[in-house]
């Protein structure tokens, strides 16, 4: 990579926060993963167009993040610098435009954090996302939701910032959206200069803050009961098949909850859910989702595809 030599430079006009060396097993769910060269978590928009200017001149791979629940970091880490959004402010602009509500969300806001703004104000829309973890951002970059809901259906436009530092809208009608799948200018989060989400705005409808109160309640309680919410993971690991069996189906009928690989398992509670059950490398975690896939496509011929993001350097 290009040398971090500027970063004096970087540190006189940049006030966030700057670490090198910083460990990514304390900014993902999953909690492995080796060091970043660099790590920044700006604590403004300023900050973040600052910071990836610069780095951009210089050469300098940049890595996004949100809350780091849907990445998957190789124990070598990561070459250049991991820009986290966590910093970037939670105050949501709600306007209403006749009889629809348009919500502006930063991008580093906690999805459950919105859910539960939406349900109490009585904002109807966002339940298929009650549960999802991680931030408003990345749940946006992948289009996360259920099979029969996601946030392309509420989506009215997003605020990015592109790698030269500029800020600009995207409206609705321009984004590519599928499942799990957004692309931007035809970059989806897995390309280089995949714009950087900064700003989501939601177009929602007046709903009864009661119902959708005990609602939310009512989806949190089966997700405790049926996901392994209290170990790390990182959410479902493989997207379900087009048609058929969905992925955790598929795993849990050839009998492989429980399986493990030094201290990553597959859930108990779910299939699809594979989690580190305490001190599992990346390393682990991946070949345990070999050793699924390959019994998946013998028994079946589906070969699954991961749904989490994995980047960083071999070891």
């Amino acid at each position: 990579m290009a040398a971090l030599d500027p970063i004096a430079a970087l540190s006189a006009l940049y006030q966030g926060v700057l670490k090198k060396g910083e460990p990514m097993a304390r900014h993902t769910t999953f909690k492995s993963g080796g060091p970043c060269d660099l790590y920044l978590e700006p604590g403004s928009l300023d900050d973040l167009r600052i910071a990836v200017a610069f780095l951009t001149q210089q050469g300098v791979p940049l890595t996004v993040v949100g809350d780091g629940t849907n990445l998957l970091v190789r124990d070598g880490g990561i070459e250049g610098a991991v820009i986290s959004l966590a910093g970037l402010g939670t105050a949501i602009d709600e306007v209403r435009e006749g009889n629809e509500i348009i919500l502006t969300v930063p991008a580093g806001t906690k999805t459950q954090h919105l859910c539960r703004f939406a349900a109490t104000r009585g904002l109807s829309g966002l339940s298929f996302a009650t549960g999802i973890p991680g931030t408003v951002g990345g749940a946006m970059a992948m289009n996360a939701g259920t099979d029969a809901n996601g946030f392309a259906d509420i989506v009215d436009g997003l605020s990015v910032v592109d790698i030269s530092g500029k800020t600009r809208m995207v409206p609705r009608n321009a984004l590519e959206i599928g499942y799990r799948h957004l692309a931007i200018d035809g970059k989806t989060r897995h390309d280089n200069g995949f714009p950087i989400i900064v700003g989501v705005r939601l177009r929602l409808t007046p709903g009864e803050c009661d119902t959708l109160v005990s609602e939310r309640e009512a989806l949190l309680s089966r997700r405790k009961a049926s996901q392994p919410v209290g170990l790390a993971s990182a959410g479902c690991f493989f997207k379900n098949p087009p048609e058929g069996p969905s992925a955790g189906k598929l795993i849990d009928d050839l009998g492989l909850k429980g399986e493990a690989v030094g201290g990553a398992r597959v859930s108990e509670l779910h299939a699809n859910y594979l989690v580190n059950a305490g001190g599992a490398t990346t390393a682990d975690i991946l070949e345990l989702a070999a050793r699924i896939k390959a019994r998946v496509k013998q028994a079946h011929g589906i070969e699954l595809e991961e749904e989490v993001t994995l980047v960083g350097r071999e070891t």
